[in-house]
């Protein structure tokens, strides 16, 4: 620790933290509730905190918990934190939760209904699971849709429901929800029978375990004795509570995040979270961080205007010593193919002004909006990435070859077994395969098992017999190396036996080449993986090490910062980051807010959370934009400039061609609000209509007349806000 001992004193802190985030940093020993508005410093503040913890009050590493976000801003914080500290900290506890959850599920194995080796199941794999299970059981595929389940399933789990905590009440046993906890009962335990967990599951297991085993609770109460969470906003019910049977004995918490930045209800993040933080400990220290170090004051004038319409929050307003800066550009163009060639050009000047792409970022809404930004971009030559596209990992010659990765780790996981039996190709079909799935439910063992056992499989032919007896060999005597060999070695060793890589790049297919390609890079990334890992803990990484690594990656982790290329993504993709320059396209009511979010007044105010977050990005430049017209479909709607916009000063933007040059104020945006009579309509409350997408549905009301009324539609168990021009009518 050497001279920084002697200079880290109280003296050092205050000259390197505002006052209030040198609050954040020397109240340890309280429930502390930090407020941090976008840009305000929160991450030094807990690097900070944490560094005071260790050298002033003598706390060990290794009884510090600290939980990210990302993956990416724990690497961050923990390199950051040696920096100051000049020593590396190994010891202590920083990651996500589903990260920090993993670690302790692998040590209290012996507690839990499956062991240490668990798989972890992606989306895919998870619908991959319940369409065997559906075929098995003869569920409807049409009256139980598997995304739907596979939602509602996710909303169970986050409140720490298992199929046998959700009680009858009083439903009929042949009814629709009796259906679903019977897919829900079955669903869990086949991922039990594969001895794998969901995303869900890595958060609900530790819940319970930490909820209902005292031994274990206590441990790591007696264990982290300091406890900080980042993002708290986003926490969910089952987060929420891993958090609190860990902290909650000693009250040392310190729960830093933004209310104003909560857009991940979607995911099961519940907002209470935050905003009864303190009913939820004892004599909390609220601290507000409300000073931002990343925007110009115009842009935080339009950020605190926006977010100042909302009802359920702390208040704060954020403040700057930073130059105050062009006022935000409100832009109006034509259509979507106009907007997307504008921001173009605009980003070309940008560009020509010296600032590198990628501190360009275009945002907007829904992913369908990157398309006409990917066609402009790519004629203009400017390279571009999308955060939230499809990723790298699940990519199909990637999850092939991390399938064999999974069943070597853990031999029980049926579902990454069927994925290579034939892959690539060794003349396993289907009939035999589907012989094997027989044979090992009727004598109740795992696949591996009957593969093992293949000659008591009357119905399957000698040649079948003798590849799948082949393919056997060729797992056991990997499955014999898998527990010594480093990662690296045992990566490299199946690309080369499988020859993977040379299958591909024989091939003709430019689709084959950059399968090639990615193969390459994902041996790459196994030892680049391997010498950080080796650096942090003195030894080379196992594939069960790896494993857990790849399945946590977050769409954030992925992106490149070092390339040069405008980013592309969606308001939700964007949080966490900052750039020079952002744009905000398609800035129009049903788009933001989306019409899938305008039933509510809780669902709004989270779309102008989402709003906020867009503004909050950008450091110098913002331009926002909005359509006259925009094609749905084949054909086209007349949107109406986003609610977001009409309800601030319209003096707070410049109205401009493009460009992010300065013109006059607009004119203020007004919405208005012209009478018409129930007779008057074109659609009717009741009426029965039909649309493309979302199939029959029944209006609950009409916003205008004629064909282009807003409508509010019941599809079923789900409402919709569509322009009436899009339905096809049913004349029943």
């Amino acid at each position: 620790m050497g001279s920084y001992s002697l200079a880290m004193n109280n003296n050092f802190y205050a000259s390197q933290l505002n006052e209030r985030q040198l609050e954040v940093v020397t109240d340890t020993e309280n429930p502390v509730l930090v407020l941090a508005g976008a840009g305000s410093g929160k991450t030094r503040s807990l690097i900070y905190r944490t560094a005071y913890l260790i050298k002033e009050k003598q706390v060990h590493p290794w009884n510090i918990l600290i939980v990210t976000f990302t993956n990416k801003a724990a690497r961050e914080l923990q390199e950051r934190l040696e920096k100051l500290l000049n020593i590396p900290v190994r010891s202590l506890w920083v990651g996500t939760f589903h990260a920090i959850c993993c670690r302790i599920l692998r040590f209290e194995s012996a507690h839990l209904p499956f062991n240490a080796n668990f798989s972890i199941y992606d989306e895919d794999t998870q619908k991959s699971l319940l369409k065997k299970i559906y075929k098995e059981y003869g569920f409807d595929k049409q009256s139980f849709p598997i995304n739907n389940i596979l939602t509602r399933i996710s909303r169970y789990k986050n409140k720490l429901m298992l199929p046998e905590d959700i009680k009858f009440q009083g439903e009929d046993k042949d009814s629709e929800f009796a259906t679903f906890l019977n897919i829900y009962r079955l669903y869990q335990q086949q991922l039990l029978l594969n001895q794998a967990l969901d995303f869900d599951d890595i958060l609900l297991w530790t819940a319970k375990l930490l909820l209902n085993n005292n031994t274990v609770r206590e441990k790591y109460r007696a264990q982290f004795q300091y406890v900080m969470i980042d993002e708290y906003q986003d926490t969910n019910k089952a987060q929420f509570e891993i958090v609190h049977q860990i902290a909650g004995g000693h009250q040392r918490v310190c729960v830093v995040g933004d209310d104003d930045q909560a857009i991940y209800s979607f995911r099961g993040a519940s907002l209470r979270n935050i905003l009864e933080f303190e009913k939820d400990y004892n004599s909390v220290h609220s601290i507000r961080l409300e000073q931002n170090y990343r925007s110009t004051g115009n842009i935080l004038a339009l950020a605190n205007a926006v977010i100042a319409n909302n009802r359920r929050r702390h208040s704060k307003e954020l403040w700057s010593e930073l130059p105050v800066g062009d006022k935000p550009v409100l832009a109006v163009y034509e259509n979507e193919i106009e907007e997307a060639n504008r921001i173009t050009d605009a980003i070309l000047k940008l560009q020509r002004k010296g600032i590198p792409l990628r501190e360009i970022a275009v945002l907007y809404r829904t992913n369908a909006q990157s398309r006409v930004f990917e066609s402009a971009l790519i004629q203009a030559e400017i390279p571009y990435s999308i955060v939230g596209g499809v990723q790298f990992y699940q990519r199909k010659e990637i999850k092939d070859l991390l399938a064999y990765l999974y069943v070597l780790s853990n031999l029980n996981d049926n579902e990454s077994l069927l994925r290579i039996i034939n892959e690539p190709a060794r003349g396993i079909g289907q009939t035999s395969i589907n012989r094997l799935i027989g044979f090992a439910n009727k004598t109740r063992i795992s696949l591996f098992s009957a593969i093992q056992n293949v000659e008591a499989i009357e119905e399957l032919g000698n040649p079948a017999k003798k590849r799948i007896s082949e393919f056997c060999l060729m797992l056991e005597r990997w499955q014999q190396s898998v527990s010594r060999k480093p990662a690296l070695e045992m990566v490299k060793t199946i690309v080369e036996e499988l020859e993977l890589i040379s299958h591909y790049q024989n091939s003709n297919d430019p689709q084959d080449i950059a399968r090639a390609e990615n193969l390459v890079e994902f041996v790459t990334s196994v030892s680049e993986f391997s010498e950080h890992f080796y650096q942090e803990n003195e030894r080379e990484p196992l594939i069960a090490d790896y494993l857990p690594y790849v399945a946590l990656q977050t769409d954030l982790d992925r992106v490149k910062e070092n390339m040069d290329s405008i980013r592309l993504m969606t308001l939700h993709n964007a949080k966490g980051l900052e750039f020079e320059a952002v744009f905000i396209a398609g800035l129009e009511d049903e788009l933001l807010p989306h019409r899938m979010c305008m039933n509510n007044q809780d669902s709004i105010e989270e779309e102008r959370r989402l709003f906020y977050v867009g503004i909050t990005r950008a450091k110098n430049y913002l331009h926002l934009s909005y359509t006259k017209s925009r094609r749905l479909y084949d054909t086209f709607y007349f949107p109406v400039p986003s609610q977001f916009l009409t309800e601030v000063d319209s003096r707070l933007f410049y109205h401009s061609d493009g460009d992010f040059g300065i013109a006059q104020p607009p004119k203020r945006i007004k919405k208005t609000n012209k009478v018409i009579t129930e007779s008057q309509k074109y659609y009717k409350i009741g009426q029965k209509v039909f649309h493309p997408e979302y199939g029959l549905g029944v209006i609950l009301s009409v916003d205008g007349e004629g064909e282009d009324a807003r409508l509010t539609i019941s599809f079923g168990n789900r409402l919709a806000k569509i322009i009436g021009r899009y339905l096809m009518k049913n004349e029943e």
